[in-house]
Formats: structure tokens, sequence, C-alpha cells
């Protein structure tokens, strides 16, 4: 990644490196405990190893939890390969630089803390994917700036959302699953459209 390739097994970095805090920032630096991570398998039969938790909110994101929609998202429900980790922050620092006036960008579910399951047990429709640290639902940004969930379509900033996709499609995503009801696009190989997903994308690693 262009800003954290190089620290991925640090013990302990603050992000992005170099940043200086302003007052208006609306949350401090998150501290991310990197460590090296393994994906295992595959995002519908996989588990994680040694994954990289996200923190609760930071300069550029929030975290949103899907079951109980309120902000922060729990804990065991932010957990990724470092890799993962580094390549949402990296697209969020790049946003945030291209739209300085935009709000943060909601962070719904990664994996659980080693991956596996993470089925309509653990609360909502649950997930068929999520399971070795390489998807994460990342919220829509609303026309009105308020930091949660759109609840429909017209809800959507769609011209925002589309740098969204197209970030990180630059950012080298194997897919970007979008909402069918929402004009979003990109290269047919890797943006879809998916069903449940008109207030979220959904982005997956190779």
């Amino acid at each position: 990644m262009r800003r954290l390739a190089g620290a991925l097994i640090a013990a302990t970095l603050v992000l992005p490196p170099g940043a200086e805090a302003m007052p208006s920032e609306p949350a401090p630096q998150p501290v991310i405990q990197w460590r090296a991570s393994t994906a295992v398998g595959s995002p519908t039969h996989g588990r994680l190893v040694d994954g990289v938790q996200l923190p609760g909110e930071g300069r550029d994101f929030f975290t949103w939890d899907p079951v109980n929609r309120m902000s922060p998202n729990r804990e065991w429900r932010r957990w990724g390969t470092a890799r993962l980790i580094a390549t949402v922050l990296d697209v969020l620092d790049t946003y945030r630089t291209e739209h300085p006036w935009a709000p943060r960008v909601g962070i719904g579910d990664l994996s659980r803390p080693h991956g596996g399951p993470f089925g309509a047990e653990y609360g909502g429709l649950g997930h068929m994917s999520h399971q070795n640290g390489l998807d994460v639902d990342v919220y829509y940004p609303r026309l009105d700036g308020r930091e949660e969930e759109a609840r429909s379509p017209r809800q959507v900033d769609e011209s925002l959302s589309q740098d969204l996709v197209d970030l990180f499609v630059r950012a080298g995503a194997r897919y970007v699953f979008v909402g069918p009801s929402l004009a979003l696009r990109g290269p047919r190989r890797i943006v879809q459209k998916l069903v449940h997903h008109d207030d979220h994308l959904h982005v997956r690693l190779g």
C-alpha cells in the first residue's frame, strides 16, 4: 500500500503516519496493533490467523453495527487481515484528501477474531462470506451527511459512493458488490450488483 506497505508487521502504528491532528477532526488517529496475518481458505469457507482489529472510529471513518443499528460496531465484528485493514485505511485517506468536506465513511462488518462462520446466528441476515479476513462492508455516504446507514437508496450520495467504488477498484479489490437500486458502476468483472447491498458496498480482496 502507498503509505502502509512497510508497516504491516510493526508492533504499533498511528495512522496515517506523519499526519497532524486538526481541531475540527471528530476523532483521534486510530492506533492499530499490526502483525503479520493470514487468510486461510475462502471467504465462504475459511478462517483468519493472527488478524488485525479495526478500531471503533478514526479521523476518516466510523464503524456501524448493522444489527443494533448504532455506532460503533462491536469489537468482535471488526477483524481482518493486515492487508485488508491497510487497504481500507489507505483508500479512506485518499478519499479524505479528495473530499475534505465529506462526512466520515461508515465501516460495517469485517470478520470475527479468528474468522469462520458469520451467519444469521450472529445477528441480522448474517453473511455467507466474511470468513477469512478479506471482506469488508462500507456504508454509502448519505446526502444529509449523517453518520449512519442509509435507510433507502434516495438517501445515498451516489457521487461520493461512486468515488469510493472507484478507489477500491484502483486499490486492487477482487470484487466490489453494490446495490441493484443504485447507478454505481465499474469494471464488470469486479463491480457487480447484489441484493441486500442498497445501503452498503461489499469489498473483497483477492
